[in-house]
């Protein structure tokens, strides 16, 4: 096929204007309650309550969230926030406190990694996605090392006393 019935297959456009016009207008679609998308069938007003309030985080899981809120927001924001919580409680000496900080940090990172990962291509340019899951293998390693040296020196304060 000539390029110029490939053009005029796509409305007088190249295929270049259309890949890039196609990149432009990524589609995510519009929020609806949690409960609908979770079939929660139970008349629960709780239960219905605590999912649409979890409404954008079931939403990121499910990797329908752009990927810059996901990682900023959701994932350097937060993490930021929950460091320097843990650091406060270290030098508190709090260590009820910090072990429920390396188990919520524990839940947190395995539901932002999974987020990351899905929500890598909700993005205009292919290599911030591309980007983003690289980081997110990095990611891993740093949080296992990090929540392990974390809760030794947890223990070795247990034992110590």
């Amino acid at each position: 096929m000539h390029s110029h019935e490939l053009r005029g297959r796509l409305g007088g456009h190249s295929f270049q204007d259309f890949e890039e016009r196609l990149e432009k207008n990524i589609v995510i679609k519009p929020e609806s309650p949690a409960a609908m998308w979770c079939e929660i069938k139970s008349s629960s007003r709780i239960i219905k309550f605590a999912a649409d309030f979890f409404a954008p985080e079931i939403r990121a899981w499910r990797g329908e969230k752009p990927l810059w809120i996901v990682f900023w927001i959701y994932g350097v924001a937060t993490s930021t926030a929950i460091a320097v919580l843990y650091a406060v409680t270290l030098y508190d000496g709090r260590n009820v406190l910090r072990q429920i900080l390396l188990l919520c940090f524990s839940a947190y990172t395995t539901w932002i990694l999974v987020s990351v990962w899905r929500c890598a291509g909700n993005t205009q340019r292919q290599l911030w996605g591309l980007l983003a899951r690289f980081l997110t293998v990095a990611w891993v390693g740093n949080a296992i090392m990090v929540l392990t040296f974390l809760q030794l020196d947890l223990l070795m304060g247990y034992f110590s006393k």
